[in-house]
């Protein structure tokens, strides 16, 4: 494809420049793949479909044990599931917030997580609703609410992955300056959801739960999701494929 072709030249050509400067050192979390998305031409913008050309790009420093996000998506029960879930469930822990909850979790399908001292949650796949429900009980084990997203929600937010290179970086910091050198990657070929609802139930993907609040204007106090959404670690995104290759 022209598009495959295209790609495996211009990471090509960024690996030869070597380490170059982070485009956004101040982005903790998103820098390196910022950076990444600069020097291919990528305009930033928050968008549902593939970042190049129909592939989606996902980038990690060298060597990390972090996870890789997947793709960001609210549950579609409740209405207005993050304050449900944050104003319900979450706990004050943020002095600035004058006693705003917040809530912060990962939550797994192979095993229910302890939340704050006080719930249970755990992901569960349920074929027949054809659902992905996160199950909330308290610590006897009591049942007390199923949020859920629809296969057809999931589906459609991850259509973006089908083809997925997921890049690595060397990183290095010089005169209080951050640079990082794109060396190798693994370019995946036909994103398969039932493989993504087998990972589930496995443990290998999780929910995480970023639910805070604004700190500042006219919405300062209310809901802000600081990115929730599902993650895989990067030695798993195989088996969400039908095949992949190496590039470097």
């Amino acid at each position: 494809m022209k598009n495959i072709k295209k790609l495996k030249t211009e990471f090509s050509r960024i690996k030869a420049m070597g380490f170059v400067p982070n485009t956004r050192p101040n982005n903790k979390d998103g820098g390196i793949g910022n950076t990444f998305e600069d020097l291919l031409g990528v305009e930033e913008n928050n968008r549902k479909e593939a970042d190049f050309e129909g592939i989606e790009i996902k980038t990690q420093r060298f060597l990390t044990g972090s996870s890789v996000s997947l793709f960001s998506k609210s549950p579609d029960f409740p209405k207005r599931a993050n304050s449900r879930l944050r104003e319900t469930y979450g706990d004050a822990r943020q002095e600035e917030h004058s006693g705003k909850k917040i809530l912060y979790a990962s939550v797994f399908g192979d095993r229910e997580g302890e939340v704050y001292s006080k719930y249970k949650m755990k992901l569960n796949v349920n074929r027949g609703t054809q659902r992905i429900e996160l199950l909330i009980k308290n610590l006897e084990g009591k049942l007390l609410e199923t949020i859920y997203w629809d296969f057809s929600t999931i589906k459609k937010a991850s259509h973006k992955l089908d083809t997925l290179f997921l890049v690595f970086a060397e990183t290095k910091t010089f005169d209080n300056k951050k640079f990082c050198h794109f060396t190798k990657g693994d370019l995946y070929y036909k994103f398969d959801f039932e493989k993504f609802l087998t990972e589930i139930e496995r443990g290998t993907i999780q929910f995480d739960i970023r639910i805070g609040v604004y700190n500042s204007g006219k919405n300062y106090g209310k809901t802000h999701d600081h990115g929730s959404g599902f993650r895989i670690k990067s030695q798993y995104f195989s088996k969400l494929y039908t095949s992949f290759e190496k590039i470097e």
